[in-house]
């Protein structure tokens, strides 16, 4: 059977002395509480600079971002396609593609075979348990290229699905051609090229399917030339690097030329972010700083920057040495100006010059070196912020832990003062009672002399 404890919650004292026992226990908890009121003190800082250092981490992670873009706008898609009537085509570019200019005559458009099964098969009212065949196992046939093709549930869906999941490169769907009133759904299939494709379906005993439109190819002419080029796609490449997609019949000139719209705005994100990290940084230096202030962080991250910011090349181009060469230089407050004028200037001198001033983050130059330092402070396992994260993550935890020990050791001592001040309390008013009882009787004993002496 289990025991109740008496021990006391609270003090609530009886003698006239219960102030001053309940002011022994106050005083003792308080001067026991000191040291628990400094390790919160020292929580609420470690928790500040914990916020910051996330602050930080995103405006630093927002700077890799923008470098991020800088290189993709930076890779081989420096260059932008202009089509003169774009109701006839579109283009684009990709790596290997080079300034020039193009035209192209799009001659035919193209199109795609499309079959269907007759009306000699048996009629289907109901797709979901009727079929143009009884067979439940087919031979597709595409281009001479045969494809076995099992309908297990012996049903149109079936068949149309299974030609679908098949591989052979077709459309198989279902069409009702004879209306609401009198559904008669047949199977049509559609070649998925631009091309003369051959289609057939056989059950075993007969053909299934006949041809209503036979497939041509996509043709047309690039600069004049006399020779007709076909693809079996609308989208064809008409040099190394220009794809065009062919819209309808018809001639357009495609001009490729430099663009350097990317790269310029991603630069002006870079400088944006670079600057935002510079005012986070500032903000947690100096006797009013921040939380960080005075912490080895902020000047290592602070020397990321001037290293970003300061990189020269190893080797090439002679003309772009430095990021202001770019037009990107220091104003007096710390901050990155850009000059886009000057940028102008220095691709429009050479362009090559300058991708190969910013390189990739990959293979070198600025971004790879810019790359490699801001991943040393985002990188969310070993990074610098994340490491210092980490850091006073575990100091958190351990503080945490201390204050709950001590609040624990002033509970216990709390009970114990208020146990011992209980007993002390019921002692005094115990002697306090005795007194009143003395004192009550000496009263009446003296109120009788007096009755006596009367």
């Amino acid at each position: 059977m289990g025991t109740t404890s008496n021990t006391p919650t609270t003090f609530t004292g009886n003698s006239a002395f219960s102030a001053d026992l309940q002011q022994v226990i106050t005083r003792a908890v308080n001067i026991a509480s000191l040291p628990i009121a400094q390790m919160q003190g020292q929580l609420g800082i470690l928790n500040n600079q914990q916020a910051e250092l996330q602050k930080l981490g995103s405006k630093f992670q927002s700077l890799q971002n923008a470098f991020d873009a800088l290189g993709e706008a930076s890779d081989a898609n420096s260059f932008a396609a202009n089509v003169s009537d774009s109701s006839v085509a579109t283009a684009s570019v990709s790596d290997g593609a080079q300034a020039g200019h193009y035209s192209v005559n799009i001659l035919n458009i193209g199109s795609e075979t499309n079959t269907i099964s007759p009306n000699t098969l048996p009629a289907v009212s109901d797709p979901a348990s009727g079929n143009i065949s009884t067979s439940s196992a087919f031979t597709l046939t595409v281009d001479g290229q045969t494809f076995s093709i099992s309908d297990a549930d012996n049903s149109l869906n079936g068949l149309a699905q299974a030609i679908n999941a098949s591989g052979a490169g077709l459309r198989a769907t279902i069409v009702n051609v004879g209306g609401p009133a009198a559904p008669d759904y047949r199977l049509s299939l559609q070649g998925t090229k631009y091309a003369p494709t051959s289609i057939q379906l056989n059950d075993g005993t007969q053909d299934l399917l006949t041809t209503l439109a036979t497939g041509s190819y996509v043709s047309y002419q690039v600069n004049g030339a006399d020779t007709t080029a076909t693809s079996d796609s609308r989208t064809f490449s008409i040099s190394p690097g220009v794809t065009v997609q062919a819209l309808t019949t018809g001639a357009a000139n495609i001009d490729v030329s430099e663009d350097i719209g990317g790269i310029q705005s991603a630069i002006g994100s870079f400088v944006n972010g670079f600057n935002a990290a510079v005012d986070e940084l500032t903000a947690n230096r100096g006797q009013n700083g921040g939380a960080l202030a005075g912490q080895s962080i902020v000047s290592a991250l602070s020397g990321a920057l001037r290293q970003l910011a300061g990189y020269t090349p190893d080797s090439g181009s002679p003309t772009i040495q430095s990021l202001a060469d770019l037009g990107i230089t220091f104003d007096q407050t710390g901050h990155l100006q850009f000059d886009s004028g000057a940028f102008n200037t220095a691709t429009g001198t050479s362009l090559s010059d300058v991708l190969d001033f910013l390189g990739s983050e990959t293979s070198g130059g600025f971004l790879k070196a810019a790359s490699d330092i801001l991943t040393g402070i985002t990188d969310p396992t070993n990074g610098l912020v994340a490491g210092d994260i980490s850091s006073i993550g575990s100091s958190v935890t351990n503080l945490n832990k201390k204050i709950s020990q001590q609040q624990d050791t002033i509970t216990q001592m709390q009970t114990n003062l208020i146990q011992q001040m209980s007993k002390a309390d019921a002692a005094i008013a115990a002697m306090e009672q005795k007194v009143t009882q003395i004192t009550n009787l000496f009263s009446a004993m003296e109120q009788a002399a007096k009755s006596l002496n009367g």
